[in-house]
């Protein structure tokens, strides 16, 4: 199914329908990965968005930021929101991030989030490595003014560049990694202490991605969070091994 460009998997609960659960993925991810856990709360409807640029949904023309994501998903909200019904936004990694913009600037929409494994945060790096991939990082840029795309073939680009950029950045199409770029500078802990609706916050023990602290650092700042550390499991087998204890914390958390 699709709206204005953005394709949604929808699927029907089979008691609740005043409750509705707005599902986003993470990065270089499509609605296809949240399935296994939307199943699990088949009571209530739920709406599997493939964000633009993934799954199903087509590229962006121009370079779009979290804030742009969060109107889509916005507009998309308003569509399908009846007067009673109470919204629900289940958000991973880069769909975090998102998720906390929406509860930022539309918690008139939104009634609660969950954020799973929600990124948004730096990485803490000792100066010397942060320097080097930032040299690194400039040097490239300067070559790729002169090569182009050229550049890929040089013995720089197979030595050093190509061992900086992240595999996300390496398997994107041009206008998805300057949206990767714009995406991975945006700090989410600045807004994190305006967000007034419920927050509940699941991250993996083995998470090295999104790490726990992450999670630590969101519940100091969010004034209505709920932190949950779900063991034996990393960024992404958090949605798979881990989604019956998630599932379960999101069924005990919902105010309906």
């Amino acid at each position: 199914m699709s709206y204005q460009n953005l394709y949604f998997n929808f699927i029907k609960g089979n008691k609740y329908h005043n409750v509705k659960f707005v599902l986003l993925h993470g990065w270089a991810n499509s609605s296809i990965n949240l399935q296994p856990l939307a199943k699990n709360l088949n009571d209530y409807d739920c709406y599997l968005i493939d964000l633009p640029g993934f799954g199903k949904s087509p590229e962006p023309k121009d370079i779009i930021s979290v804030e742009d994501y969060a109107k889509i998903v916005a507009d998309f909200i308003k569509e399908i929101k009846n007067k009673d019904d109470k919204i629900f936004v289940i958000g991973h990694s880069l769909g975090g991030r998102i998720a906390f913009k929406l509860g930022y600037k539309y918690s008139n929409l939104v009634d609660g989030l969950f954020v799973i494994a929600g990124a948004g945060i730096r990485k803490k790096r000792p100066i010397h490595i942060k320097f080097s991939k930032w040299f690194i990082q400039k040097i490239y840029h300067i070559s790729y003014l002169f090569l182009g795309d050229k550049i890929t073939n040089t013995y720089l680009y197979k030595r050093y560049f190509n061992k900086t950029a992240s595999s996300d950045y390496k398997n994107a199409s041009p206008i998805m990694r300057e949206i990767l770029k714009k995406v991975v500078a945006t700090n989410s802990l600045k807004i994190a202490d305006k967000i007034n609706i419920p927050v509940v916050l699941c991250y993996g023990e083995l998470d090295k991605t999104t790490p726990v602290y992450f999670g630590k650092m969101f519940n100091k700042k969010i004034k209505n969070s709920k932190l949950f550390v779900i063991s034996s499991v990393d960024h992404n087998s958090i949605l798979t091994d881990g989604r019956f204890q998630i599932a379960s914390i999101i069924l005990k958390n919902i105010e309906v």
